[in-house]
């Protein structure tokens, strides 16, 4: 991949120019507590839908008064000073590898965290769209090239199987709660039910219902509070003829995949995943 500006690697992975490198090595001594929550994934796993659940849950339904990326910042961007001035308690977003959140070791740390995954197979799809339509990129590679580097794990945030492992890993801690995509669009008023109880909140069903009336995509795309494209900073990152809300499907991959790509990816899932008991629709 190209960009504009210098993108750098920390501990072997790639990070985008916009971060500070001086803050991303900082950030595992972020202190954290109790009352902190983190909603973590892979980048293009859906975390601004978690984010617009996560917000609704905790007005319970009501109207929100601010927008979701900033009542729930991105803890890699917003950078030190910011971070440090924030008061507690703290609700992030946050796509790093488990050994770089704060906490250090998030199933041994006092705070929450949320972490959402999805098939691999859309992540690449959507991941490949969102590099093409964001500005502050120079972007060049075709879809053959971007699978390529994908697979390898030549992309932001490094490998997708070392990211979910390392979490995956920790799925049992008391602290961690481990979403899929695809659990969450099959049961959407369940998932927001369980994201509710594990941060900590006893909704009316009625509650829920409401929740997840705002929380599909048609309804996300309405809300200027919600829709990531109506945040100045996000705004003016993607071209304007396309969206970060862009299908929000299961089985996007099938429209971009060859019948060589599946079989790789399906062969390197095999060998990467073994052991692990963790499958995907």
């Amino acid at each position: 991949m190209s960009s504009s500006r210098s993108e750098f690697h920390f501990n072997g992975i790639l990070f985008p120019s916009f971060m500070n490198p001086k803050w991303i090595p900082e950030i595992p001594d972020y202190p954290v507590s109790p009352e902190d929550l983190y909603v973590v994934a892979y980048p293009k796993s859906g975390m601004m839908w978690t984010l617009q659940i996560v917000s609704l849950i905790k007005t319970g339904g009501a109207p929100k008064q601010k927008h979701n990326l900033e009542t729930i910042p991105w803890i890699e961007v917003i950078g030190k000073e910011i971070a440090h001035a924030l008061p507690p308690p703290h609700t992030f977003m946050c796509h790093l590898p488990y050994h770089m959140m704060p906490g250090r070791d998030p199933a041994h740390s006092s705070a929450k965290y949320i972490y959402i995954t999805r098939n691999p197979k859309d992540v690449v799809v959507s991941y490949y769209h969102h590099m093409k339509h964001t500005h502050h990129l120079t972007f060049t590679l075709g879809w053959d090239a971007y699978f390529e580097s994908f697979i390898k794990g030549d992309v932001f945030y490094g490998s997708w199987f070392d990211h979910i492992l390392e979490w995956w890993k920790q799925k049992d801690a008391d602290n961690i709660l481990f979403m899929k995509y695809e659990d969450m669009k099959k049961d959407l008023p369940g998932s927001i039910k369980r994201i509710s109880q594990f941060m900590g909140y006893s909704l009316e069903e009625s509650a829920i219902d409401t929740i997840a009336k705002q929380c599909t995509i048609e309804s996300m795309r309405a809300d200027p509070l919600g829709n990531p494209d109506e945040y100045p900073a996000f705004k003016a990152a993607v071209d304007k003829n396309t969206s970060f809300l862009r299908k929000g499907i299961v089985g996007d991959w099938k429209n971009h995949f060859s019948d060589e790509q599946s079989s790789r990816f399906d062969a390197e899932y095999a060998k990467r995943m073994a052991g692990s008991g963790l499958d995907f629709i």
